[in-house]
């Protein structure tokens, strides 16, 4: 592949631009109880052949173990190393003989884009799509920056990963935007992350800000989107001892495991939302979580410039 095309490609997916240009179509919503049912007994991850692939699967397997109701043994993992780029036939191989499974996939920004060229052709259910990256500059306000463009609120990892990465002392932003509603399946899983300030556009209530150590109006410019003074408050913050304790709309507490780094977290975040454990479903077209530290905190573990793709796809 020449530099040009993979420069093309990444800029694609970088930019968030993959329905734009057609690549992929993602799934309609539908209510998570009617695809978790078969999908997540056979859940399965592939991973990219990336650097990042050991961490990530660390804290896929924690929520596999933690929510998986069918598990045996560990997660099954198929490792993609270079068939992507020498014989995408057999990833169709793969995706047309495993019917009826729910598959977490990372992988780098080219194999990304061959990989939903295939899904798109191949008419598999694309769920979530997210780009996520972390980078170590001095001058980055948000060293962690996450982006997903998911069929629903369902399948949001969203408030799950915030609620996670804020107990590890690194300013980021999670975006979100979905394609429709979540029908009805949200019951028990309104967290109330307590920690962030809540708020909404009054004139475009379907957008969502959650916003620790700044302003709505500076979180919207560093997450690009458009600079508002309209935010209203939809609910109050509450005392910092709080923060980590996030609890259900039933009132119950929610306890997640601590992790050495942010791409254990996310692969965490991920696998958990799949299987159906994601919170703070609420009811919007797009969100952002934002949390900006007044001090800056060095990498650990040397995972700064990194960047990856995931997916969540049934098939």
């Amino acid at each position: 592949m020449d530099e040009t095309r993979r420069s093309l490609i990444k800029g694609m997916l970088t930019g968030g631009t993959l329905l734009a240009f057609g690549i992929p179509r993602i799934a309609e919503a539908v209510p998570i109880s009617q695809t978790l049912a078969g999908s997540t007994r056979n859940c399965r991850l592939l991973l990219g052949n990336t650097p990042i692939d050991e961490a990530f699967a660390k804290g896929a397997e924690t929520a596999y173990t933690s929510y998986s109701s069918y598990h045996q043994g560990a997660l099954p993992a198929f490792q993609l190393e270079d068939q992507l780029l020498t014989n995408p036939l057999h990833i169709v191989d793969l995706l047309t003989q495993t019917r009826n499974m729910r598959w977490v996939a990372v992988m780098d920004d080219a194999n990304a884009a061959i990989f939903t060229e295939l899904v798109r052709n191949f008419e598999r259910r694309l769920l979530a799509l997210g780009s996520h990256t972390s980078v170590s500059s001095d001058n980055a306000a948000l060293p962690l920056r996450h982006r997903w463009t998911t069929a629903s609120p369902a399948y949001s990892a969203g408030g799950l990963l915030a609620s996670m990465l804020i107990q590890n002392r690194r300013s980021f932003s999670i975006v979100e935007n979905f394609l429709a509603p979540s029908l009805g399946d949200s019951a028990g899983k309104e967290a109330s992350l307590s920690e962030f300030s809540s708020y909404q556009l009054a004139d475009q209530s379907a957008t969502r800000l959650h916003c620790v150590g700044v302003l709505p109006q500076e979180a919207s410019q560093l997450i690009g989107w458009r600079v508002s003074e309209n935010w209203e408050p939809v609910s109050s913050r509450v005392d910092e001892s709080s923060i980590g304790q996030h609890k259900t709309a039933t009132g119950t507490a929610i306890e997640h495991p601590q992790f050495g780094n942010w791409i254990e977290a996310t692969g965490y975040g991920v696998v958990a939302t799949a299987l159906g454990m994601g919170i703070n479903q609420e009811p919007c077209s797009s969100r952002a979580f934002v949390h900006r530290l007044d001090q800056r905190y060095p990498d650990h573990h040397g995972l700064s410039e990194k960047h990856f793709v995931s997916f969540v796809i049934d098939v």
